[in-house]
């Protein structure tokens, strides 16, 4: 009786899965998801098929009609906004902590509006990223994409339902404040854009990574294939056959390489500048976030210190998430001039040329992500981050040492 239960527990089970899975999103359906979010923002300005995910044939009018300018609108309605009712949103029982609202606010503001402009002005740059993304489409191989799409989608929704929490928590914890709430809500809409636009260039570097690893990958095939070929009769038709082919292969990588190494710098040139605000606006909203936990947990504004010190999870996080990503796709191409140099080439004059202009091709146009030279993207950033915050706290902290307990 109780295996014919247990059986039946699991034919039910078994039933019910599938019933389930065929109504569950799939892979393809939660990236147009994605990208119709990602051109709500505005972050796309030109025709877009988000089912093929390449761009549609447009005229200059038409491409007008693309451009962020509703998104521009709406960003300016809610300045007018909050300056017309700044009284009410922005902390004024101290002066300190009203700086340093209008501070983040007004980072906020600037960061979303520039970055904008930055894509107005840019988006031929843009526009010549995918058109590269579809010249290297053709050679990449079903379960690089597959892998690719899987480990995109898992931290483009995961960080979603994290934030989603994090600020469900804020919200339960200042619902009782108007002025709090109010603050909250015009952070929020700022946040939600800055924080999308990391992610969405996040979407890039993921796509120059997997495109470097499978370029490793066909370094090593290919050094495992000359190895074989020398086991082979250099007078042979199958030699020659071979040789053919790894020299074509061969050419083929190098070709590949510089596709890519021209991807990375229309990335760099598509983000340079947006990324060059947005890491300036983290700056400041990180700071601004500290010290209001400095104030909190010193008795000032209101607030309880564990309320503040939550919000700075979803901006801190995203931060650590893109770097990740960046430095994920820097550690690719270490290895690459040293599968290069494994090929046995057993001095053939052909085979040595082309290794060597690869690898000079390599050691000139090396791959690197950086915000229009003025830094790399990697983990040094962090280290500047933790000197501007400490430098701002400093700061701040200086001209909130003469407060009293009457100011409370």
């Amino acid at each position: 009786h109780y295996l014919i239960a247990c059986n039946d527990r699991t034919s039910s089970s078994t039933f019910t899965m599938n019933l389930v899975l065929p109504l569950l999103p799939t892979e393809r359906q939660l990236l147009s998801v994605t990208f119709a979010i990602f051109k709500l923002f505005g972050f796309i300005p030109f025709p877009f098929d988000y089912c093929t995910f390449q761009l549609k044939p447009s005229t200059s009018s038409s491409t007008l009609l693309h451009l962020p300018f509703l998104q521009l609108l709406f960003y300016a309605i809610l300045n007018c906004t909050v300056i017309l009712y700044r009284a009410n949103i922005f902390y004024i029982a101290l002066q300190i902590l009203n700086i340093n609202d209008i501070l983040y606010y007004g980072s906020l503001m600037c960061t979303v509006m520039s970055i904008l402009i930055c894509i107005i002005v840019q988006r031929n740059t843009q526009r010549k990223v995918w058109d590269m993304i579809v010249l290297i489409q053709g050679t990449t191989r079903k379960e690089n994409v597959h892998r690719f799409s899987r480990h995109y989608l898992c931290k483009f929704y995961g960080y979603l339902m994290f934030s989603a929490v994090v600020e469900a928590l804020v919200f339960y914890s200042i619902r009782d404040s108007s002025s709090n709430l109010a603050y909250w809500l015009v952070s929020l809409t700022l946040n939600i854009f800055l924080r999308l636009r990391h992610l969405f260039h996040m979407f890039f570097i993921d796509i120059l990574k997997i495109q470097l690893q499978q370029l490793h990958v066909g370094l090593v095939e290919i050094s495992d294939y000359i190895g074989d070929l020398h086991a082979h009769l250099q007078e042979s038709d199958e030699y020659r056959a071979m040789y053919k082919r790894s020299v074509d292969r061969l050419l083929e990588l190098k070709n590949t390489y510089g596709q890519l190494w021209e991807l990375s710098d229309c990335i760099n040139r598509s983000f340079g500048w947006s990324q060059i605000c947005n890491f300036a606006g983290n700056f400041v909203q990180l700071s601004c976030y500290f010290y209001w936990c400095y104030m909190s947990a010193k008795g000032y504004g209101g607030t309880n210190f564990q309320d503040v010190f939550i919000t700075i999870f979803p901006n801190a996080c995203i931060i650590g998430l893109f770097l990740n990503s960046a430095e994920a796709c820097l550690r690719v191409i270490s290895p690459l001039q040293s599968a290069l140099l494994e090929i046995p080439h057993e001095n053939d004059p052909i085979f040595q040329k082309i290794i060597y202009r690869f690898g000079l091709q390599i050691a000139q146009q090396r791959i690197r992500l950086t915000a229009h030279g003025l830094f790399e993207i990697n983990y040094s950033l962090l280290k500047m981050f933790a000197t501007g915050i400490t430098t701002y706290m400093i700061i701040f902290i200086t001209f909130s040492t003469e407060l009293t307990s009457d100011d409370i």
